[in-house]
Order: C-alpha cells, then structure tokens, then sequence
C-alpha cells in the first residue's frame, strides 16, 4: 500500500493538485483503474485511485456530486480527473460533498497519459508489497527459529527490540509473570514501570495510557501483552510499514511459548494436585513417602502443616440449572479467580502452602513452624478472613471457611482436613453463610461430631425429629426449620420470628405446636436441652 500524500510527493507527479477532499489525503492507495463508465462504483473492491480524462461525465455534470458519494460508498480511495479537456471544473456541490466525506479529488495535467500514472504507482505499490513479502518472511524464519530452538522470552523481546527500536516487555497473564527484553534494567523507565507491579500487571496497563501495548489472544483465550516503550512517530514512515509485521510475529511465537508453558504446567498440577488428595485422603501413611515424594515439586512438609478449606457458597447451584458451554466457562474462570484471590493473599504472610480444587471447594495445606500456636492461629484466621472478604467483593460469591487443627506430622494432615469438613459442614448445617469456622473452637458440635454416626445417637435424635418431621410432611408445613431457628437464636420467640419473617403471635403458635407434638414442657430446662441436642445432632447428621 502507499498513501496518496506520498504520491503527490513523488517527482513525476509534482503537477498534482489536490482540488478537494484533503481531509482524505492519508488514504491508502492499493491500485490505480481508469474510469470507463459512470458507473464504474459498482466494481470496487477497495483502496482504488480511479483516473479520468472526465469523457464519461461531460454531458452529465449534475451526475458527478452523487458519484462521487457512490465512489466513497465503494471504498474507492480517490479520484484523478485530467481538466481542461472535456471537464474544467467541477460543480460545486460535488467538491462540497468530496470535502465532507474526505474523498480526495485530484487535478491531473492534461499532458499526463494514462500509463504515465498507473505505471509508477503500481511499481512503487508492487515494491513495498514485494520488500513487505521478503521483511515478514525473514522475520517469521527469524522468530520460527527462536520457538524451534526454545528460546526464553526475554531472548525474543530482546530481538523484537532489535527490529522496532522500541524498549519491550511481556506481561504474562496466564502466570502472572512480567518479562522484559535481555539488558533491560533499573536505568529503564519501562523496567522500573513494570517490575514492581507483579501480577497486577496487566490490569495496571488496561488503565494506563502511558505505554502501547499489543493484546495477545486466541478467541476469547487472553494470554498477555506486548508493551512497547517510545512513540512510534519518532520513526521515519517507511519503518511504521514493517512495524506491525515484527510485533505480530512476536506476539505469535509468545502465544506458542505460553500455550506450551501451560500443557507443561497442566501435566505437573495432574501430579501435584494427585499428590496433595491422596495426603488429604490418607492414601499417604508414611510421613518418609510424604516428605521424598514433597521433594519433587520443592515442597517442605517437615513441620507437618494446617488445612483450610474454602468453600464457594451457592456454587453447586449454578451447576443444577440449565448449562450451555459459555456458561459453564464463566464458571470455571470464576473459579480460577477465586483461586488466584486466594493465592495472592494467603502468600503475603504465608511461604509454604499448597492446594487443591475440589468441585466448589479449594482445600490449602499451610506448612510453617509455629512455636506459638495462638500466634500461628491467629495469622491463618486473619489472611484467611481477607480472603473471604475479597472474594465476596471481587468474584459476586461469598465462601464459607473451615479450618482444622495443626499436625506436626505430615501424615496426619488427613485428619486435619477431615476437621476441616466438619467445620464447614456445621456451619453449613447452621445455614451459615460467608463465615469462619475453627474446628477448635466448635464446643459441643465437636464433642457431638464423634458419636454423630453412633447408633444410640441416631436413636436418640428419632426420638425427637421423627415426630417433627412426620407432621411436617402430613400437614406440610415448617416445624422442623422453626425448631432449629428456635434453637439457634436462644428460643427468644421474638427474635426468630424476625428471622423466618413471620409475626410475632404465629411464631407463638409455631412454639405450642412443637410442644404438642413432642408433648414436651419447653420452659423445662432438662426437656428444652434434650431437643436442643437432638436438634444439634440432626445438623450433623445431615450431611457428616
């Protein structure tokens, strides 16, 4: 391509004269036609600049205004008309309407033969499109051959930087890893810029106006971005005609670097996530296999550690209604960010950890010497309370959090993850949501959790839920759910009655009929501690 500015620069064409349209006078120039017909509009492909000696328009002037609205229409780049043959001037309507549509119109000497204008400009398109051809070959071998050999991305950047005479960095969305070209360094503005934002990185640049960058995707999958330093319109024009081609080249060999580096990462979290369930599962009894099999992935479990589940509220839910593939993918990217939220937070206080996805739960392993378990406790409530709030405010869920107690030998982390699931299950029992549950701080659910399973506490919870349940199903209605509301908010009538959002006096008549049908005295303090812990021991039962 060649822009119309450049061939009125030309020598040969130094009698050009632009009569109208100047607005239009960068518009590329992919060929030149000459026009035949008045109605020659209807054959554009595209980028024309159309000659004339003005012979098919002589007799029709008032023609020339819409033709020149059907030529732009067209895509058509320009005009040319030889005056002072069988055209002098233009109407003024049609150089008002090539001056509002940037449509150049550009006088052609009457000495001027057709071949004196198609010639030189198709030579010199022909040219640039043949240099352009060699350029994008050359580069495209050059960078082929750097994916070929595994270059690292900085060696890239660095010949990037060598074709573009831009400074260039690569920020890596999928890794959260920020490269720049080799040499770069503290004196760069670029380097400086960058370097401390991390894996923040790439939402800093969307905000930024500072630096160009180039977005690296395939479909919807974002990989990164190519930053580049300066101001391309330092640079003389020939150079803005292969620019594109070295930055597209580069961003493609990038993709193909990350593609790679992520199959490669998927393979090794197989093996590490199957690592990680069979400690929590207990598939794992030595803590020497534990600890050899750790040394693999630069993983330290000699203190033994602490597990912490956390799970998605309402997560499953999205996975009972009616899904099609984008919506599935939503979720699955929403997952992978409350992942990253919480990877980011746990790390500022806590070095060694590792985790595993599990359906709607992301289960942590947190190893570290503590000499001070308060002080150790207190650290992993607190980041892990941070993280349960920045999920809530970043990813629209919130997380319920349930954490075990600490093992000093790493093969019996299993047990604190079982801890773990029981905090979260009885917080989830309790229809609690978005809270954080200790396993050491459960008091009687603890000491009910051990014998929850056992046949006398099953019969035991009969005794009372049975009958509730009965009636609930003959007469359908909520007795069982207003027990338990009962029992959570101290059997204070007033106070849940607020919370089942019901009136004062049929949460009265809710508290005689639960008496009827246990035939139970609940101002009684035996009786009342009785169907308490039937009660406690049916939300364990739910679901442990």
């Amino acid at each position: 391509m060649i822009k119309l500015r450049e061939i009125l620069l030309m020598p040969q064409f130094r009698g050009f004269r632009l009569v109208a349209g100047k607005g239009g006078i960068e518009k590329e120039i992919g060929t030149v036609s000459v026009m035949d017909a008045p109605d020659i509009y209807k054959w554009m492909k595209g980028g024309e600049f159309l000659i004339t000696s003005g012979y098919v328009m002589k007799d029709h002037p008032e023609y020339i205004r819409s033709l020149i609205i059907n030529l732009e229409k067209g895509g058509a780049a320009a005009l040319g008309v030889k005056f002072d043959r069988f055209i002098h001037e233009f109407p003024e309507d049609a150089l008002e309407a090539a001056d509002k549509l940037n449509f150049p119109i550009v006088s052609i000497p009457y000495e001027y033969a057709f071949t004196d204008v198609i010639t030189p400009v198709l030579r010199e398109v022909v040219d640039r499109q043949s240099k352009k051809l060699i350029y994008s070959e050359n580069i495209h071998t050059a960078f082929t051959k750097m994916a070929l050999e595994d270059e690292e991305i900085p060696r890239i950047l660095a010949f990037l930087k060598q074709q573009i005479h831009r400074e260039t960095a690569f920020i890596d969305v999928r890794f959260s890893k920020v490269y720049f070209a080799d040499g770069m360094n503290e004196e760069s503005p670029m380097y400086r810029k960058w370097n401390i934002c991390g894996e923040s990185a790439g939402e800093v640049l969307k905000t930024s106006d500072e630096y160009e960058f180039y977005r690296m995707h395939i479909d919807r999958e974002e990989y990164g971005y190519i930053v580049l330093g300066g101001q391309l319109e330092e640079f003389e024009e020939p150079f803005k005609e292969y620019y594109q081609i070295a930055v597209e080249q580069a961003g493609i060999i990038l993709t193909l670097k990350i593609q790679k580096q992520m199959a490669t990462a998927q393979i090794e979290s197989g093996y590490r996530e199957q690592f990680v369930q069979d400690i929590l599962t207990g598939n794992i009894k030595s803590k020497e296999e534990i600890m050899n099999r750790a040394r693999i992935y630069n993983w330290d479990f000699y203190f033994g550690g602490i597990v912490v589940i956390v799970d998605i509220d309402h997560f499953k839910e999205q996975y009972l209604q009616e899904l099609d593939r984008e919506r599935n993918r939503k979720l699955d990217e929403c997952m992978s960010r409350i992942l990253s939220i919480s990877k980011r937070i746990i790390k500022k206080q806590f070095s060694h950890f590792v985790y595993s996805r599990m359906s709607d739960q992301i289960v942590f392993i947190i190893s570290e010497e503590h000499s001070r378990k308060n002080s150790f406790m207190q650290r992993v409530r607190g980041i892990f309370d941070e993280v349960k709030e920045e999920i809530h405010r970043t990813a629209a869920f919130t997380a319920t959090v349930g954490i075990g107690n600490y093992k000093s030998d790493a093969a019996q982390l299993h047990d604190s993850f079982e801890e773990a699931k029981k905090a979260v299950m009885i917080s989830r029992n309790m229809l609690l949501e978005n809270t954080l549950s200790v396993y050491d701080e459960l008091g009687i659910y603890k000491l009910l959790s051990l014998i929850s399973s056992s046949d006398e506490a099953k019969e035991f919870q009969s005794l009372y839920i049975r009958r509730i349940e009965e009636y609930d199903t003959l007469h359908k209605t909520e007795m069982l759910k207003t027990a338990l509301t009962l029992a959570s908010c101290g059997w204070n009538l007033k106070a849940a009655s607020e919370k089942l959002f019901i009136h004062y006096n049929s949460m009265k008549y809710r508290y005689r009929k639960i008496c009827n049908i246990l035939d139970m005295d609940l101002q009684n303090q035996e009786q009342r501690l009785n169907l308490e812990l039937a009660l406690k021991l049916y939300q364990l039962h739910v679901q442990l």
